[in-house]
């Protein structure tokens, strides 16, 4: 089967490699709709679909396993490189930096095809078995540098979050182990960090104004609207585990 040996030497192309970023000679300024190579063992590459916030941008992984994607993925030839890479239905944030010292630009597409991508990455989608497997493996090793860069901008924009506080009774039916450990989590349409008294979650710039639940678990720790893309939930989270889950709901 096709999809699993993919699968398997992505993986394997994984384990032997390293998730060290190597600079670039040649740096090229950072613009929306750009196709790059990020430089790593073994080379990821992404497509910089918006600037969120000056220096922050908003960007989405492609690969050239096209077989383990769904065939309505947004697909796009580079002949000058030899590629044929389509979109994983994820996304991720890099800093300017990043991207500037440790990527080359590959490739280029217009607002026409960056809206057609928008559409796709807000699709629901029943994805098969191969997808979700090489996303999970695809998301943790992207989780690494979009953690870095949510944080280091975080410092630099004190400003921009929404704090709610976490009722007392929500906070005491948390499940929790005893052992603690700040977390970083990356789910499909958010980032997450949990340290012992607060819960950051960074979502999408598309989803502002909308009204979301989130959850850990079964337990609901925040629902309303969206007003900034970076939410801080504030309590006791000391040794919290659970399934975190970011849904839209209708307001």
């Amino acid at each position: 089967m096709i999809e699993l040996e993919l699968l398997e030497v992505y993986e394997k192309n994984l384990k032997e490699g390293t998730d060290q970023l190597v600079e670039v000679s040649k740096k090229s300024p950072v613009q929306v709709g750009q196709i790059r190579e990020l430089w790593s063992v073994p080379m990821e590459r992404f497509l910089v679909l918006d600037k969120v916030q000056e220096g922050l941008y908003l960007t989405v992984p492609m690969t050239s396993y096209l077989q383990v994607l769904p065939e309505d993925a947004p697909t796009y030839e580079l002949r000058r490189h030899g590629l044929v890479l389509r979109v994983v239905p994820v996304w991720d944030y890099l800093r300017e930096e990043i991207i500037l010292n440790y990527s080359q630009v590959i490739g280029k597409v217009g607002q026409e095809e960056i809206e057609r991508i928008r559409e796709y990455l807000k699709q629901e989608k029943e994805l098969k078995w191969h997808t979700r497997r090489f996303i999970n493996l695809n998301s943790k090793r992207w989780a690494k540098w979009t953690m870095y860069s949510l944080l280091t901008h975080a410092e630099e924009q004190e400003e921009d979050r929404q704090v709610v506080k976490l009722p007392p009774e929500t906070e005491k039916s948390l499940p929790r182990e005893e052992k603690h450990e700040d977390l970083y989590i990356k789910g499909q349409n958010f980032f997450a960090v949990i340290e012992r008294n607060v819960l950051r979650i960074y979502l999408p710039l598309e989803m502002v104004g909308e009204k979301v639940k989130i959850a850990i678990g079964d337990i609901v720790v925040f629902e309303g609207e969206v007003e900034c893309p970076r939410i801080e939930i504030e309590g006791g989270f000391e040794g919290v585990r659970g399934e975190i889950t970011v849904k839209e709901v209708q307001k």
